[in-house]
């Protein structure tokens, strides 16, 4: 009983010791790349009889920012606040072919200039080796999107149409799986690189996300 009872001792001051190294909170910010699936939208033209030989979403390289604050509760875990945003001046298309009693129908949708900010929050585990601290956290919020979409359509029976549209698509939930690790540069302060696997759960699309910059250790 007594070896027990040391053993759990031992623990507990080594445990004391180690908590009064962790910071009481970090502070991230830094650069963040984006691969973002876009889905134009649907066309305005519809038809019951419509047959769709080919449709797809497609995909575009976005540039921004990242931060988080994460409050630690011990040396292992703690809950995190993330904001990113995203921005890009260009463009991606889809196009779906219809079959159509009259003809056939192809539908150019394109999305361009997307503005697309992400607020998370969840918790974070983290475990510390050294100057290397790797993490992994799961995160749940909220995005919005602001996208600039317009619609080409062309037919046999007709002349081609251009439709601008101008569509923001509101918030919608999202949630975010991933981690990284911080390399101890001085006492206080750490350089992060991170990944992130991003969904939306309304619109079913999936990104990635890379991101690196400075993480502030306070309270340390």
């Amino acid at each position: 009983m007594r070896p027990f009872i040391c053993a759990v001792v031992l623990v507990v001051c080594n445990l004391a010791v180690f908590a009064q190294d962790v910071p009481k909170a970090e502070i991230f910010a830094g650069f963040s790349y984006a691969n973002y699936e876009l889905i134009p939208g649907t066309s305005s033209f519809s038809s019951p009889t419509e047959t769709i030989s080919s449709s797809a979403s497609g995909r575009l390289g976005t540039f921004g920012w990242d931060g988080s604050v994460a409050v630690n509760m011990n040396p292992w875990f703690s809950f995190a606040t993330d904001f990113s945003g995203y921005y890009s001046g260009s463009s991606t298309s889809t196009t779906r072919t219809l079959t159509l009693p009259t003809g056939t129908e192809t539908i150019t949708n394109v999305a361009s200039n997307p503005k697309i900010h992400n607020f998370l929050f969840g918790p974070q585990f983290s475990y510390p080796a050294g100057k290397i601290r790797p993490f992994a956290h799961f995160l749940l919020g909220g995005q919005h999107a602001d996208v600039t979409r317009s619609e080409i359509i062309t037919c046999t029976t007709c002349f081609t149409v251009g439709i601008p549209i101008s569509v923001g698509s509101g918030i919608e939930f999202a949630m975010a799986l991933g981690g990284g690790v911080d390399y101890s540069i001085k006492h206080n302060l750490a350089w992060r690189l991170e990944s992130d696997y991003l969904t939306n759960q309304g619109t079913g699309q999936n990104h990635v996300r890379v991101s690196t910059g400075l993480v502030w250790r306070l309270g340390k």
